[in-house]
């Protein structure tokens, strides 16, 4: 290889070359070729950085998910295998988790589905099904509906990891995984259907839904073990880990029984303090640190009441790190639009609306479904209601500390002690999260039957970020009509896996003087509600 291999500059130069190559329509061969001849091996922070400095540049995440697979496929082979500990690999550890259902997955595949799928094509086409057609048939069904259980395994890495890797300020692999895996999904529910579907439809149609799934399952195999597991090892620490084993359970795992416990050791915390920075932890040292420093931004900064002719406040701690492009990336957009980040010469909202929506694929326009009756009734009557004042409040909300260091959160329609107030919560029959004025994840309730995942790992991330790519654009507006008070909430209904009808709501929150707090989310199950009829007096 020639010297020149060496200098890290080239190497990111050649590879971003090489991926645009791939995106403009470029011969897979030649980029094949020209990566051959150029690279003997590549550490994945390279491929990483390359496709952040695409994304950077203004390509859209969408174009980046939609090749992804052909990306994996030019470098596959030289990818580095990383300097991991051995400990990520002893039974229970999250890593040795995802690993182990990858290959119960793999097998699940190339043992039962794949060879029942090639046996049941290679039977007879008789109208009426054999005794032996319909046990493959019935097989088919049952493996696919195992194989479905794999949305547990991408819950875990979606709201588990994903949220830890934006903390470290690795932000790109994210966008691109979550997208690839809403369509594993899809192809698994398409396939599912088929196989379900009387009369049975032609075998073509189920062998494309079902040689698909797998497909795009063995890539999303190659691109945990080989991209992100050792990416995350680089810079995750112990205590991270911890976290993601701790949560893990609530959300379940697939096609495996809950693993064995496990917890960092005291030489897995000397381990981690011995290990050597990578290029890649340095690179995103400042991006960790601006994460950490947000960590307490709640309790340092002071929202002022806004003006209509006041200058945007930055907190003090932003304001410092002002000049440091790699911090200033880790933050919500209409913080980075206020810092001048982003075109100036438009309110922030509208500037980060606009960035969002040039890294966002437009979806094809749908038809909105009808809004349900009981909806409208409940509107019309909110909308029917009288203006009235709001009392006078007697006292404002504040903190008492009894003799016995007892706390009590004394409110203007009564007074709660943090057992109760703890309580409370832990019984609604409604899930309610609470992200900040900075669009910041701050807090959820949690009642032990949740309609959406959540988990701690959550906490202090942009509220943006918590969800697929095909909904930021939507989320960024919503939060941005809050903040600008166009809207002060937003209503939406979704038939969650074909069995429940979940009513999600919006709120904007505000204190006595007006200012924006941050945003109420508050999503209830209401399928047993609409099947309610009469009354049921006490």
């Amino acid at each position: 290889m020639p010297e020149i291999e060496h200098n890290s500059v080239y190497r990111q130069k050649k590879i971003v070359e090489i991926l645009k190559m791939l995106h403009e329509g470029g011969s897979f061969d030649e980029a094949k070729r020209i990566f051959d001849s150029t690279f003997s091996s590549v550490d994945v922070s390279e491929i990483t950085s390359a496709e952040r400095e695409l994304i950077g540049s203004g390509l859209n995440p969408m174009e980046i998910q939609r090749l992804c697979n052909v990306h994996a496929a030019v470098f596959k082979g030289s990818i580095n295998p990383g300097s991991g500990d051995s400990v990520e690999e002893v039974p229970g550890h999250p890593v040795a988790v995802i690993k182990l259902e990858n290959t119960v997955i793999t097998s699940l595949l190339d043992d039962e589905l794949l060879p029942v799928l090639k046996k049941w094509q290679q039977s007879s086409n008789d109208a009426t099904p054999s005794a032996q057609d319909q046990s493959y048939l019935q097989r088919m069904k049952t493996a696919l509906s195992d194989l479905l259980t794999i949305d547990k395994h991408y819950q875990r890495k979606e709201n588990l990891i994903f949220p830890i890797m934006d903390r470290y300020g690795i932000t790109a692999p994210p966008k691109v995984m979550w997208g690839v895996d809403d369509d594993i999904r899809g192809w698994i529910k398409d396939a599912l259907r088929l196989v379900n579907t009387e009369p049975t439809p032609p075998k073509y149609d189920i062998e494309a839904a079902i040689e698909k799934a797998r497909k795009d399952i063995e890539e999303m195999i190659f691109k945990e073990e080989q991209i992100l597991l050792p990416m995350v090892s680089e810079v995750f620490t112990p205590d991270d880990w911890a976290l993601i084993q701790s949560e893990s359970a609530d959300i379940g795992y697939t096609l495996i029984p809950e693993p064995l416990p496990w917890q960092p050791s005291e030489r897995d915390y000397a381990e981690a303090a011995k290990r050597k920075p990578s290029k890649m932890a340095q690179e995103l040292n400042a991006m960790a640190q601006s994460m950490a420093d947000e960590q307490d931004l709640a309790n340092k900064q002071h929202i002022a009441e806004p003006e209509s002719d006041a200058a945007p406040v930055i907190p003090d701690d932003l304001k410092a790190k002002k000049d440091d492009p790699a911090a200033i990336n880790a933050l919500p957009l209409h913080l980075r639009a206020e810092m001048g980040q982003v075109q100036a010469e438009q309110p922030a909202k509208e500037d980060a609306r606009a960035q969002i929506n040039v890294n966002i694929s437009k979806q094809p326009a749908t038809k909105k479904k009808e809004m349900p009756e009981f909806v409208k009734q409940m509107l019309a009557d909110e909308a029917a209601k009288p203006a009235s004042k709001r009392r006078p409040r007697i006292t404002e909300s504040h903190l008492e500390i009894g003799a016995d260091n007892h706390a009590t959160i004394v409110m203007p329609t009564g007074d709660l002690d943090l057992n109760q107030l703890t309580g409370l919560f832990s019984v609604l029959p409604v899930d309610v999260t609470f992200v900040d004025a900075n669009d910041i994840v701050r807090w959820f309730s949690d009642n032990g039957e949740r309609i959406f995942p959540r988990t701690r790992a959550v906490i202090g991330r942009a509220v943006v970020n918590c969800h697929p790519p095909k909904s930021m654009d939507k989320v960024q507006k919503i939060l941005d009509d809050f903040r600008s008070g166009a809207q002060d909430h937003a209503d939406f209904w979704i038939d969650l896996h074909g069995t429940k009808k979940v009513y999600i709501r919006y709120f904007a929150v505000h204190d006595t003087k007006g200012t924006y707090l941050g945003c109420l989310e508050v999503s209830q199950d209401i399928t047993e509600i609409q099947k309610l009829d009469g009354e049921k007096r006490l």
